[in-house]
Parts: structure tokens; C-alpha cells; sequence
């Protein structure tokens, strides 16, 4: 297949997909959000190739070593047909069978597109990310307000996420933060629901929910292993203090984590975590305060080479101020799943991986955008129904003509 036809279909999906997610926005925020797609797709394509073109080389090489790495293992199959390359042909070549979601996504890139592998790998992981937060964006517009929930897609889409540098890096990260933004869409939407949109759920789709939660949950962890683990923790958590939860729904995900485990101890990742230490290694990263400080505050922008990236960690670093007040004054509203992800990821990453680098923790950013703009709209959506002055005076001559004394001054 040549690279005409896939980087034409990659481009197509970007135009369509984000816009079509945004249907529920007015048309002047569903035209800003195909701009801002449209704006990136346009970058990464004329960088990318003004790099090949004045280097020769395919890919964008820094201090980071995964660029190559992940190069090299789709070179290794390039004279192979994809339906001969088998699991083990993939471990052989990956040098262990843990972490192997983004090699075999870099395999398929450069089978489906071989002349432009890493420039169809960069859009397509643009497409994904604003699938994610598309889906995102609707869960917030339906749990708060048009307004905020667009200006949530606008702090991640356009002013906070990194996409320049990830992108370039061929790093897995922004791809663990795009099946990120899709867990949280759907959990919030049906699992973690509270309110109005818990009373339009039934058990057919609270179980589709799930499905869906545990298989991209699946795929994080093919990625960043500690990630799946950390969501897993963190929704078997929500289940036992979680306000909405039914007992069928509680006692069917602990079967389900059950199930899990089995399958998980006989994994390659199960003999990753024992090799670190286990369980009782990431508790002992309890100790470590600074450590667990640091994840929530590091690194500050002006440490950094690339001046560009203080733009923003500074927009991030000002962003934990209004989520830390939204935690604190609304805390029984975030004692739910996201809460504890947030721990559980400060504990390993910070306490036991002592790795305070920000794409570490990515995830943290649209919990933190999300609390910020639930802040006050819980108010806002219990208040009263807007008066209507027709229906109220048409209830109000209806009750006066039935009083005795009306009746008897007409008569």
C-alpha cells in the first residue's frame, strides 16, 4: 500500500472525527475545534517533512533513546508479511514481553503506511488524542455547562498539551494520555455518574460501560503497565465508597478484578512488578514526601532546555491552585475514582519510581481541568427551572376560577 492513501484517510478521520464529537457544541466552537485540529495536522506534516528533508533521517532523535528503539523494531519486520509475524516473533525482537502495545503500534504504522511510517504514526496519535477529548468534552458538557466544558477542551487541546514535542518524540506517552481521556469519558458518564445523568442509565449500558473500561484499561497497560494497575486500584476503590454504586455492579467488578489477577500473574507484567519489588516496594515509596511533592510540582518550567515546554508547566502549575480548592471544598463530590488515581500515581511515581517527569503524569492534568470546572456548576445545575410567565399565569386562572367565592361572584 503506498502512503498516499493512508495519510489521505489519517487526514479525512482528523477533519471529521473531533467535529463530529463536538456536535452538541454551537457551530462557532465546532469550527474552532476543526481550527485547532486542523492547525496541529498542518504543523506536524510541514515539520516533519522539512526534517526529512534537511536531515534524511525518519525520525526526530533528542536525549531520548525510545525514538530509535521503536524505529528499529518496525524496521526489523519491514520484509515480513503481518499476518506471519506471531507473539513470540514480537517478544524475540522486543527483547521481553512486557510494554508491547506501542511497538506493535509502531509495527502497524510502518506496514500500512511504509514510505511516511512516522508521519502517519504522528497523526494518527493526534487523531486519537482529540477522539479522547472529544469524548471527554461531551461527558463535561453534559455534566456542567456548554462554556465550560469548551473551555476545558481549549486548556488541553490548545493551550496545555505538549503535542509539538510528544509528537516529535514518538513517545507512548500521549497515547497512554489519549486511551486516558476515553477511560475517564465513559467512567464518568455511566460508572461515576451522579445526578440526572445516573437516572438515564440502565443495566444494559452500565454493563457495556464496564466492557468497554475494562478493554481500554487492557490496552493502557500494554502500554504503561503501572497505569492499568493504578485504574484498576483505583475503580475496585470507588466501588466500595462510591455513593451510587449497586451491589450487583460491586460484587461483578471484584469478580471481574479476580479474574484479572489470575490472568495478570501468569503475564509477563506480573514478572515486571515482582523483579521491582512487588507490592510492598511501591507502598515503601509512602516514605518518600518529597518524592510524592515533587510529581505534583516538577519540573519547573525554566529547568527546562526547551524553553517552549515552560508555557505549559506554567499553565499546569497555575491550574493545581483552583483544583486543590475545588478538592478541598467539595470533597465528598471528588471522593470517588479519579481522587484515588491521583494518589496512587503521586505514590508510584513519585515515592517508588522517584520520576517527577511530566509526561509521568499526564493523567493528572484532565483530572485536575475536570475539578476546576465542576467547581460551582453542581449549584448551578440544581437550580430552579426558568420561570415561564404564559404557564404560570394560565396554572394560576385555572386554580382562581375554581375558589367558591370567584364562583360565587360570577354567578
Amino acid at each position: 500500500m503506498g502512503s498516499a492513501l493512508p495519510l489521505t484517510i489519517v487526514g479525512m478521520l482528523l477533519l471529521y472525527l473531533p467535529y463530529r464529537l463536538s456536535r452538541g457544541f454551537p457551530m462557532t466552537l465546532r469550527m474552532a475545534v476543526l481550527m485547532i485540529v486542523a492547525t496541529k495536522a498542518v504543523l506536524i506534516t510541514v515539520v516533519h517533512l522539512s526534517h526529512v528533508s534537511d536531515t534524511g533521517h525518519p525520525i526526530i532523535l533528542d536525549e531520548s533513546v525510545d525514538a530509535k528503539r521503536y524505529y528499529d523494531f518496525g524496521t526489523a519486520f519491514l520484509n515480513h508479511d503481518i499476518r506471519d509475524i506471531g507473539y513470540d516473533d514480537l517478544i524475540r525482537e522486543r527483547g521481553a514481553s512486557a510494554h508491547l502495545g506501542y511497538y506493535v503500534v509502531n509495527l502497524v504504522a510502518f506496514k500500512f503506511c511504509p514510505a511516511h511510517p512516522m508521519l502517519f504514526l504522528r497523526l494518527a496519535k493526534l487523531l486519537l488524542f482529540h477522539v479522547g477529548l472529544g469524548m471527554l468534552a461531551t461527558t463535561w458538557r453534559l455534566q456542567t455547562t456548554t462554556t465550560r466544558a469548551f473551555i476545558g477542551y481549549i486548556i488541553l487541546g490548545a493551550i496545555y498539551y505538549q503535542f509539538a514535542y510528544h509528537h516529535f518524540r514518538n513517545a507512548k506517552d500521549d497515547v497512554v494520555l489519549s486511551i486516558f481521556l476515553m477511560i475517564m469519558a465513559v467512567t464518568d458518564r455511566t460508572v461515576a455518574a451522579t445526578g440526572p445523568l445516573r437516572e438515564k442509565l440502565n443495566t444494559r449500558k452500565m454493563m457495556t460501560s464496564w466492557v468497554i473500561i475494562a478493554l481500554l484499561t487492557w490496552l493502557i497497560s500494554s502500554f504503561r503497565f503501572y497505569m492499568g494497575l493504578a485504574l484498576v486500584i483505583a475503580l475496585a476503590m470507588h466501588t466500595v465508597t462510591g455513593r451510587s454504586m449497586k451491589v450487583v455492579h460491586r460484587v461483578l467488578f471484584v469478580v471481574v478484578v479476580g479474574v484479572g489477577f489470575v490472568l495478570f500473574m501468569r503475564s509477563g507484567s506480573y514478572a515486571l512488578v515482582d523483579e521491582r519489588g512487588g507490592v510492598g516496594a511501591a507502598l515503601g515509596g509512602l516514605s518518600n514526601v518529597y518524592g510524592m511533592f515533587a510529581v505534583f510540582t516538577r519540573p519547573i518550567p525554566w529547568q527546562h532546555a526547551n524553553r517552549l515546554l515552560g508555557i505549559p508547566h506554567t499553565v499546569y502549575l497555575l491550574l493545581l491552585i483552583p483544583a486543590l480548592w475545588a478538592l478541598i471544598s467539595d470533597f465528598r463530590n471528588k471522593l470517588d475514582w479519579k481522587l484515588y488515581l491521583v494518589g496512587i500515581i503521586a505514590m508510584v511515581v513519585g515515592g517508588f519510581m522517584q520520576d517527577p517527569a511530566p509526561r509521568k503524569r499526564f493523567i493528572m492534568y484532565p483530572i485536575f481541568t475536570g475539578w476546576v470546572l465542576a467547581l460551582g456548576a453542581g449549584r448551578k445545575r440544581g437550580a430552579t427551572e426558568p420561570f415561564d410567565p404564559n404557564a404560570y399565569f394560565a396554572q394560576s386562572s385555572d386554580v382562581y376560577a375554581e375558589l367558591p367565592a370567584v364562583q360565587a361572584r360570577s354567578t
